[in-house]
């Protein structure tokens, strides 16, 4: 009897420092608040997948590392030491997540792949991979682009996007630097400087989709913060353009451009499907746009597990606030990958901490 290989594939968990700040309070800035319905996922399969080889692959922004905290703001996101000192405080903020992926990958039978979002280029530093190896220990394995393997092809997705996409030839500047920087894209930034800003008086702001018919709610229902919104964004494509960094600086105005896009919430399919048709592969898993999808392509099946984190949904099709924890579960066989997108139900809990 063959061994059983399964691969288990998770997006965009985004974790932050924790949903409670060291004084108590509560952090109005986490999105994740799941972590133990994600230990009841792993220990799950690691118990009735016992003797099968599982890869646990973490399909990028699994952790938020472009999301600071006042008192790291000076520090910033650019350096190696900034990117180590943010670590730091995620695994403080998760230690639940922290415990079961050490223990998941105790087995000689399980390996984790971390895969580089938009939300965490930061682990593209030899520190940070450094300080996950020793937190969670076992095999671990590090992709910064895409990671192609059983006829599988898994990204993040943000490559796709001219506002997110990185140099792979220049992902490190050091002329004009007293240390090397990340060379981020404009995109990072918008997130980062911009975004944020205005999740601290609208804290769902970056969790609608589509965004165009936000924008357009806030006009009948929010108006002045709308107006707020889109002058801020407007100044901060002019200020960005000034930047010293090349990929902040040339993709400043690909957001005027961004702004065209918002009608409709991108799945990816159609870049989905030039990837099945371009490469030797018959599934392709992309995360980045938090919306789940599973549909058949020419040449291959397209997967996106969406995201753990809340989301509401202003289309009809979809409409409501809602959380679903998706996952995608792929067989290894013989004829090729036979992948499934899954809904993690978990234990029935007497109670939780509520999330408004």
């Amino acid at each position: 009897m063959s061994l059983q290989r399964l691969r288990l594939i998770l997006s965009d968990f985004h974790l932050g420092n924790g949903r409670h700040r060291d004084d108590g309070t509560i952090n109005p800035l986490e999105d994740f608040s799941c972590d133990q319905e994600f230990v009841e996922l792993l220990t799950y399969y690691d118990r009735e997948k016992s003797e099968a080889d599982l890869e646990l692959v973490l399909n990028g922004d699994f952790f938020n590392m472009i999301q600071l905290e006042p008192s790291e703001q000076e520090l910033g996101i650019l350096t190696e030491r900034s990117a180590v000192e943010k670590m730091k405080a995620i695994l403080a903020g998760h230690p639940e997540i922290i415990s079961i992926l050490r223990s998941f990958n105790a087995s000689d039978k399980r390996r984790i792949v971390f895969v580089m979002g938009n939300h965490d280029p930061q682990l593209i530093w030899t520190a940070v991979q450094g300080l996950l190896r020793e937190a969670i220990e076992g095999e671990l394995v590090f992709v910064d682009d895409t990671y192609v393997v059983d006829g599988v092809h898994i990204e993040h997705g943000h490559q796709i996007e001219n506002i997110f996409r990185m140099e792979k030839e220049r992902y490190f500047l050091t002329k004009g630097y007293p240390e090397p920087v990340l060379n981020l894209p404009w995109g990072v930034f918008f997130v980062k400087d911009l975004l944020y800003r205005l999740k601290r008086r609208r804290p769902y702001v970056d969790k609608v989709r589509p965004y165009g018919k936000f924008w357009r709610w806030c006009f009948f229902n929010d108006f002045f913060f709308g107006v707020f919104a889109a002058i801020l964004y407007i100044g901060f494509i002019f200020k960005t353009r000034f930047s010293r960094l090349p990929l902040k600086r040339a993709g400043a105005f690909h957001g005027f451009k961004a702004i065209f896009n918002l009608s409709a919430s991108p799945t990816l399919t159609e870049d989905a499907a030039l990837i099945l048709q371009g490469e030797d592969c018959k599934l392709v898993v992309l995360g980045h746009t938090h919306i789940p999808i599973h549909i058949r392509l020419a040449g291959g099946e397209y997967i996106n597990p969406g995201t753990w984190n809340d989301v509401t949904y202003l289309d009809l099709q979809n409409l409501g606030h809602r959380r679903k924890l998706y996952y995608v579960l792929v067989e290894l066989k013989e004829e090729g990958p036979n992948g499934k997108l899954y809904e993690w139900h978990g234990r029935q809990l007497p109670f939780s901490e509520a999330r408004l």
